[in-house]
């Protein structure tokens, strides 16, 4: 199992020479997006300062971080890969420097239209097809389809004995669906808070098999079959992959990234170290000898857990 952790710094220098000021909005933005179901959309964030302002961006009050799988920030943007339902609402992107902060706000719509989805049902003897599509309220009939198809792709899934998974099928459609979940030929009895999630914890090498979720209502049905595999945990230390940290140079005011890939079969704890120099050990609370040299913890923030089974 792959884990990765990210750790990243942020440095800010005073700059000589050049008016400084709060960051300022460089470019009018269309503050309602409208975007459909499945695609990609950027949100840009055009703001200038002296110095450079940094970004962060949050919705509906939570801070964007990198453990959002399809959420990208990117310099001067936010980048939302194949959205779904649950991502409309508000952004906001927050820039600050040494001066102040501005803020710019977004309010994303989906538009799902599903609406024009036939039922696929026959037509009864002497009806319109107009009327075929019709619930005797007069509402569209629509057939099920999953709202979170990028949350249902890894559909082969290994886990070590004692971990846990979810697998997801969440779907709409109108009537509302239903949904029954099952384990090989067995039905399983879901947890109606959240049917649309079947959760298995403290998995044992029996929980092996192929799960289906069968999702359905008036106007059609539709399944999806996961095949999770679950097999014993070896005791071996965590393995550092790929490619290691390097020295980096980074502009003033910006922002740089080190990464450090490990290959484990449970959660690492991941620690980040700056080396202190000679002398100056007073100026931190605590610090750990390492080779001879002492080095103070960095906060480097949680280890997410992501769908893929990997940590980041």
């Amino acid at each position: 199992m792959d884990f990765l952790c990210l750790l990243a710094f942020t440095m800010m220098f005073g700059l000589s020479g050049s008016v400084r000021g709060p960051p300022r909005i460089s470019k009018k933005v269309q503050s309602r997006q409208p975007v459909k179901l499945g695609r990609t959309v950027r949100l840009a964030c055009p703001v200038e300062g002296d110095p450079p302002p940094l970004t962060m961006w949050i919705k509906d009050g939570r801070t964007i971080h990198s453990g959002w799988t399809r959420f990208r920030v990117l310099q001067q943007g936010l980048k939302i890969k194949e959205v779904e339902v649950e991502d409309a609402g508000v952004y906001v992107c927050r820039a600050t420097n040494g001066f102040g902060s501005i803020h710019l706000n977004y309010t994303l719509i989906i538009i799902n239209d599903s609406s024009t989805v036939s039922s696929g049902l026959p037509l009864p003897e002497g009806s319109q097809s107009d009327s075929a599509n019709l619930e005797p309220s007069g509402k569209q009939l629509i057939k099920p389809r999953f709202t979170q198809p990028s949350k249902m792709r890894q559909r082969v899934i290994a886990r070590p004995v004692g971990s846990s998974v979810r697998l997801k099928c969440t779907a709409s459609g109108n009537p509302r669906p239903d949904i029954v979940w099952w384990k090989d030929d067995q039905r399983i009895a879901e947890d109606r808070r959240n049917r649309w999630t079947l959760s298995l914890r403290n998995l044992k090498p029996d929980s092996s098999g192929k799960y289906t979720c069968h999702v359905f209502n008036t106007a059609g049905e539709i399944n999806a079959t996961y095949k999770l595999d679950v097999v014993e945990r070896t005791r071996s230390k965590p393995v550092l992959t790929g490619t290691h940290p390097v020295n980096t140079t980074v502009e003033y005011g910006g922002t740089t990234s080190f990464q450090c890939k490990v290959q484990s079969d449970v959660k690492p704890v991941v620690q980040w170290l700056k080396r202190v120099d000679y002398g100056a050990e007073n100026k931190y609370n605590s610090t750990i000898e390492v080779g001879g040299q002492r080095f103070v913890v960095l906060p480097a923030g949680d280890v997410w857990s992501r769908p893929d089974g990997s940590y980041l």
